[in-house]
């Protein structure tokens, strides 16, 4: 996915989310509601380079 923040372009890669086959049915203030127990695989951290102020820096994302 391309982004953009004040003219800087940049490209996101959006996490795999895998549900299990469990789900939790109740009721929210008085309607039906379906609640699905989400696992989030955790990505690996890579280092970014970016600039402030005319300073460049590296930090991990």
């Amino acid at each position: 996915m391309k982004l953009s923040y004040r003219g800087a372009q940049y490209e996101m890669q959006l996490p795999q989310v895998q549900s299990d086959s469990v789900e939790t049915v109740g009721t929210y203030r008085g309607a039906p509601a379906t609640w699905r127990h989400l696992n989030r695989h955790r990505s690996h951290h890579h280092e970014v380079e970016m600039t402030y102020r005319g300073v460049k820096y590296s930090q991990s994302v």
